[in-house]
């Protein structure tokens, strides 16, 4: 089975026209405004729907019904307001296509197999720090859902790994003091309160430790029996009776729904990750990448989708696809292949075949070319870098006619 979907857009939000496949590592890049978050949120959703359906807790009727896909699934990732009169949007997923033409929304089934891959689905906004900055996280009211979800999940890693956790960089770990509610950050010569730590633990570490405890969560489920038949019908009709209840808003019956999904055993794990950089020094941006490729190594149908800003994080995709194809080529050298960990740890080097990344510029999304298998550095990112040296050599000219002409 091709393990691989596709999303293709047409004149909706700032996408005029976008075909992007998603396969294992998927990388969105481009300017502020460009639409790498649309794509990303679509994605989401759509994988999302896809799993309901696979699962019998929602029905093909219930979601084309009353523009709940506009109302209620965009709703949710706050993109309702994005569609126009010509807004085309398919994505052609694993065992469902779904496709909105013409201003109307159906779902086509395209059969599943004895056993369906349930995916826990992860988005982590970039907003993620807003969670990181009050200690007692029950005081939050009136999030964004999808934000709202993370600080649920944040909320369960922090009671799970509440007596420590290391994070990915500065030699730096997290306790939790759960009586108290109260996160800290300690170092070798340090512990402050997770509220008053610098911008970059507070980003990292709803996205690293929310990260690791799905991660964890989906491995330990992988040994789990499938729910019965029984159960299965169980949950329909308990699924089928909440759907049916007039007396709920949609927006109670949606988060139900949720609920009762939880009790399926999950086979992958999909994270969706927005500007995963953000407030963080390269050499972090580095441990923080290789940290979220080791979860998504763990397991084969595992996805991992980015958007970034960042020429560093291109770069170092390049540096663990390089480390894949040399760990491919010296076969037994354990001598080599300890000195390719010691660059990037085996465990998260990527294979460039499964590696897509896109660029975003006027509307349109654009595939980045490959060269002898690696990403081209002929990418939005790096041409930045390249005017800075260019506007450097115009300022250097300038104090050359200066002195010249004094």
């Amino acid at each position: 089975m091709d393990e691989t979907v596709n999303l293709t857009i047409h004149q909706f939000g700032p996408i005029s026209d976008a075909d992007v496949v998603f396969n294992k590592y998927t990388v969105l890049i481009g300017k502020q405004g460009s639409g790498k978050s649309t794509i990303a949120k679509l994605y989401s959703m759509f994988t999302w729907m896809e799993k309901g359906l696979a699962r019998r807790i929602t029905s093909i009727k219930y979601m084309t019904q009353y523009s709940r896909f506009q109302k209620q699934y965009c709703s949710y990732h706050r993109i309702e307001s994005y569609f126009k009169k010509e807004t085309i949007i398919c994505f052609y997923g694993l065992h469902y296509n779904f496709i909105y033409e013409n201003e109307k929304f159906r779902v086509e089934e395209k059969g599943l197999p004895d056993s369906y891959k349930v995916a826990k689905v992860m988005y982590v906004p970039a907003e993620r720090n807003f969670l990181s900055t009050v200690d007692d996280t029950n005081n939050l009211k009136s999030l964004p859902e999808s934000l709202d979800t993370l600080l649920g999940e944040f909320d369960k890693a922090k009671n799970s790994f509440k007596s420590g956790y290391k994070l990915p960089f500065n030699d730096s770990d997290f306790e939790y003091d759960a009586l108290n509610k109260i996160p800290w950050i300690k170092g070798s010569d340090y512990k402050i309160r997770l509220s008053a730590a610098s911008s970059g633990y507070q980003s990292v570490l709803p996205l690293s430790m929310v990260t690791k405890f799905l991660s964890d969560l989906v491995l330990e489920n992988a040994n789990k029996e499938e729910l019965t038949n029984k159960e299965k019908k169980q949950i329909e009709k308990e699924v089928n009776k909440v759907m049916d209840d007039k007396s709920l808003t949609e927006e109670v019956k949606f988060a139900t729904l949720r609920s009762i999904s939880s009790r399926f055993k999950y086979s992958r794990f999909v994270n969706i990750v927005e500007e995963m950089e953000q407030n963080l020094y390269p050499e972090s941006q580095m441990a923080v990448l290789f940290d979220l490729l080791n979860y998504a190594n763990k397991i084969d149908l595992n996805r991992l989708v980015l958007t970034t800003h960042s020429p560093y994080i291109i770069n170092y995709l390049t540096l663990a696809a390089k480390a894949y194809l040399l760990n491919e080529k010296i076969l037994e050298n354990d001598d080599l292949k300890n000195k390719i960990n010691e660059i990037v740890p085996l465990s998260s080097i990527v294979n460039p075949v499964q590696l897509h990344i896109y660029e975003l510029k006027d509307g349109n999304v654009m595939s980045l070319n490959s060269y002898e298998g690696l990403p081209s550095d002929e990418n939005f990112l790096n041409i930045q870098l390249g005017e800075t040296n260019e506007l450097f050599d115009q300022l250097l000219e300038i104090e050359e006619e200066f002195d010249n002409k004094n």
